[in-house]
C-alpha cells in the first residue's frame, strides 16, 4: 500500500523531517518519493522502520562516545596543564563514577572492576603519573563500551531525554518498561507504532489486487498470529486496532460479501482529523503524541467546544510526530545566563519538503555555533537576495524546551516581519561586522523576537563601564561593537518605517563628540569622572528623562569650551534618529578611547 504524508504545520513538518533523518541515516531514504508538498512510500518500508529508528538515536545519544570525549578533552588539558593533575583526576573520577553507579544495575562483575579502577584514580597526584591516569580512564571508558552496558546506558540517556521533552510516559518510554533490553524496546515500538499500517497495508494491497479466497486465509492467519502475540504478550493492546478490522472483515466474508462490499466497510471507517486522509486505525489526540503542545484532554474539556475534547489522530500521523525528535536541533544558547539557554530548534518555511529538509539540516550543521539562527539566516541571504528576501519573509524559527515532569513548556515563535526580512537581506554586513561572538548571537536573538536591542545595549554599556571601574577586570565586548547594535538599532526602526536607507554620519558626529569630552577629561587630568557621568547619562536615558540628559551633556560642553553639536537638539526632535539612538552613540565615545574602534577592527581582520 502507497501512503502519502502532506506537509502541515511545523510541528507536523518536523515530523516528517525527522522521518527523512532517520531513514537517511539508515541509508534508505531513497526509498521515500520527495514530492513538492508530500512524501510518499510503500507502507512495507516500516517493517523494519523500529531498527531504524533506534539506530538513529542510539548513534545520537551514544554514552561511551559522549563519555570518551568528555574524558579526552580532561585529558588534553593535563597535558597541558600537568600541576593541575590532582583537580582534573578528581574530575574525571566523578565523570566515570557517575556513570559506574549505573553500570551496577547492569553488570555487577564490570561495575567492581571499574570501581577499583576509579580508587586508582582518585591516589593519582604526581605530575609524572599522567600516563598512568590516561590508561586507567581509557581502561574504563573499555568497560562501558561493552555492547550490552553501552546499549542500557544510551537506551536510558534517550528515554529520560526525549520523553521528558516530548511524549512522557508512552510507550516504551513508561516506566513498567525500564527493564527491557534494546530488542525489547524496540519490540514494543513495532507492536505499539508499526504493526497496524504494515498488516492494514498488506490488506489493502490483498483487496486490490488478489482473490476473496486468498484474502480470507491471510486475514485467519493474522487473527491467529496476533491472538498468539496477544497472550504472550509479545503484542501491546495496541495491535486491537487492526484485529477489530480483520474481525469485521472475516464477518463480511463469511455472509459471502464481496470485495467491493469489504472496500464500503473500509471507506465508512472513521477518519483521521489531522491529516484527512487515513481512516481505521484511529486514536484520540492527547499531550503523549507532542508533548509541547498537548493537552491532557480528559482533564481540559472546558477548553473544548460543547467539551468534546476528543481530536483524532491516525496510525500514520501518530508515527510522524513520533519522529519530531529527529527533526528537531538541539542548540545551547551559551550568551543567555539569566534563564532557561537550551532549546530544540526548527525552521519552518512556506516552500517544498525538499527546502524544509536541506534548510534544517543546514540548521543541524550549525548548532555549535554561537547562533545557528543568524548563521542560517547569512546563508540563506548570501545565496539568492531577490529569493532569500521571500523566503525570510515566509520563514518561522521555533524553539521550544518542556518538561512533562515539571509540567512545563517554554516556547518562542520568530516569525519575521517583512522590514526585518529585508534588513536581514540588505544589511547583514553590519550583523558580521560586530566582533564579539556572543554580543551578535545575542543581537539576532533580539531581533529575530521583535524585541528593542536598546535594553541590551543600556546593560551592556553599564557593564562597561563597571568593569572600567575595576582595574582587573576587562569587558569582552568593546564600545566599538555596542556602537555597531546601536547603528543596526536605527537601521531597524528606519526599514520599520519603509526608509530602507541611512546615513550613519550623524552616529558618527555624535560618538566623535563622546571621544571628544573623553580626551579633554583625560588632558585635563579628570578621567576619574568620566564613568560617573557615563552613569548619569544611561540613567536619564534608561527613564526616557531628555531634560536630565541635554542639562548634563550642555554642563559638560560648556565646561569643556567646546560647541555642542547641531545633531544633539534632535534629542528633542527625534526626527531621523531617536533619543536612546543618539544617547547612547555619545557614550560609547565617551567611555572609550577615540582609536579603540580602529584597534578593534584590526582584530576582526586579523581573526
Amino acid at each position: 500500500m502507497r501512503l502519502k504524508v502532506y506537509k502541515g504545520d511545523w510541528f507536523f513538518n518536523m515530523g516528517i523531517v525527522g522521518f527523512l533523518n532517520i531513514l537517511n541515516k539508515a541509508e534508505v531514504k531513497n526509498k521515500v518519493s520527495i514530492n513538492e508538498d508530500y512524501i510518499e512510500f510503500d507502507s512495507s518500508l516500516l517493517e523494519n522502520f523500529n531498527n531504524y529508528y533506534f539506530y538513529y538515536f542510539m548513534d545520537e545519544y551514544d554514552i561511551s562516545n559522549r563519555i570518551t570525549n568528555s574524558i579526552d578533552y580532561s585529558l588534553r588539558y593535563i597535558k597541558a596543564h600537568p600541576d593541575k593533575i590532582k583537580d582534573s583526576a578528581k574530575k574525571i573520577k566523578e565523570t566515570l563514577k557517575k556513570q559506574n553507579d549505573k553500570v551496577k544495575k547492569i553488570d555487577e562483575d564490570s561495575y567492581n572492576i571499574i570501581k577499583d579502577k576509579l580508587d586508582l584514580i582518585g591516589k593519582l597526584k604526581k605530575e609524572d603519573e599522567i600516563e598512568e591516569l590516561e590508561t586507567l580512564s581509557k581502561e574504563c571508558i573499555d568497560i562501558i563500551s561493552k555492547k550490552h552496558i553501552n546499549d542500557r546506558l544510551t537506551a536510558n540517556l534517550y528515554k529520560f531525554i526525549i520523553g521528558d521533552n516530548y511524549f512522557g510516559q508512552v510507550s516504551f518510554f513508561n516506566v513498567a518498561k525500564s527493564k527491557l533490553d534494546l530488542s525489547g524496546l524496540k519490540n514494543v515500538m513495532y507492536s505499539d507504532y508499526l504493526v497496524n499500517m504494515i498488516y492494514l497495508g498488506e490488506l489493502y494491497d490483498l483487496i486490490f489486487t488478489d482473490t476473496i479466497e486468498n484474502l480470507n486465509k491471510y486475514i485467519l492467519d493474522k487473527l491467529d498470529f496476533i491472538s498468539k502475540g496477544l497472550t504472550d504478550k509479545s503484542f501491546t493492546k495496541s495491535v486491537k486496532s487492526v484485529e477489530k478490522i480483520f474481525k469485521e472483515i472475516s464477518k463480511l466474508i463469511k455472509k459471502n460479501k464481496t470485495i467491493d462490499d469489504i472496500k464500503s466497510y473500509l471507506d465508512s471507517l472513521e477518519i483521521c482529523e489531522m491529516c484527512g486522509t487515513y481512516k481505521g486505525l484511529i486514536n484520540d489526540y492527547s499531550e503523549s503524541n507532542f508533548a509541547p503542545l498537548g493537552v491532557s484532554n480528559d482533564n481540559a474539556k472546558n477548553m473544548f467546544w460543547n467539551q468534546d475534547s476528543t481530536y483524532s489522530i491516525c496510525d500514520l500521523c501518530k508515527l510522524i510526530l513520533f519522529c519530531t525528535p529527529a527533526g528537531s536541533t538541539y542548540i545551547k544558547k551559551n550568551y543567555i545566563t539569566d534563564e532557561d539557554n537550551e532549546f530544540y530548534s526548527f525552521v519552518n518555511i512556506d516552500t517544498s519538503i525538499e527546502e524544509i529538509y536541506n534548510t534544517n539540516i543546514n540548521l543541524k550543521n550549525l548548532k555549535d555555533r554561537e547562533n545557528p539562527f543568524n548563521d542560517l539566516v547569512i546563508d540563506i541571504v548570501t545565496e539568492n537576495k531577490e529569493k532569500s528576501e521571500w523566503q525570510l519573509q515566509n520563514i518561522l524559527f521555533v524553539e521550544f524546551k518542556a518538561s512533562i515532569e515539571a509540567k512545563k513548556c517554554k516556547m518562542n515563535y520568530f516569525n519575521m516581519p517583512t522590514y526585518l526580512a529585508k534588513f536581514f537581506t540588505k544589511e547583514s554586513k553590519n550583523i558580521q561586522s560586530i566582533y564579539n561572538s556572543k554580543f551578535k548571537a545575542n543581537v539576532v536573538d533580539i531581533l529575530l523576537k521583535n524585541k528593542d536591542l536598546k535594553h541590551l545595549i543600556n546593560s551592556s554599556l553599564r557593564e562597561k563601564i563597571k568593569d572600567n571601574l575595576d582595574d582587573n577586570k576587562k569587558s569582552n565586548i568593546s564600545s566599538n561593537d555596542c556602537f555597531r547594535s546601536i547603528k543596526i538599532r536605527a537601521l531597524i526602526n528606519s526599514y520599520k518605517k519603509g526608509v530602507y536607507e541611512m546615513n550613519d554620519k550623524k552616529l558618527q558626529v555624535v560618538k566623535y563628540a563622546g571621544h571628544e569630552i573623553h580626551d579633554y577629561y583625560v588632558s585635563t587630568n579628570s578621567k576619574n569622572k568620566i564613568n560617573g557621568v557615563a552613569y548619569k547619562l544611561l540613567n536619564a536615558i534608561k527613564v526616557g528623562n531628555k531634560k536630565d540628559f541635554m542639562d548634563t551633556v550642555l554642563r559638560i560642553f560648556m565646561s569643556a569650551e567646546k560647541s555642542v553639536p547641531s545633531v544633539f537638539i534632535e534629542v528633542m526632535a527625534e526626527k531621523d534618529l531617536d533619543f536612546e539612538s543618539i544617547g547612547h552613540a555619545f557614550i560609547t565615545g565617551l567611555i572609550s578611547e577615540k582609536y579603540e574602534a580602529k584597534n578593534d577592527d584590526n582584530k576582526q581582520e586579523v581573526k
